[in-house]
């Protein structure tokens, strides 16, 4: 497996110990095995960076 996805506060959010990734940084996600690990159908709408998915794979946060 490559690596973790790496994700912000402006791209992504936890909620309830889940990781949700907006749509856009679920498309620049290239790698087959990370794809895997996006659940469309399990998405929320926050109100400050729209829609977001599901990333059930690994994942560091960076401040910036």
């Amino acid at each position: 497996m490559q690596g973790k996805i790496r994700v912000n506060f402006e791209n992504s959010k936890v909620v309830n110990g889940k990781l949700f990734i907006t749509l856009l940084k679920a498309t620049q996600i290239k790698h087959k095995l990370l794809q895997d690990k996006i659940e469309y159908d399990n998405s929320i709408v926050h109100p400050q960076i729209g829609k977001c998915v599901q990333f059930t794979g690994p994942y560091a946060i960076t401040k910036s």
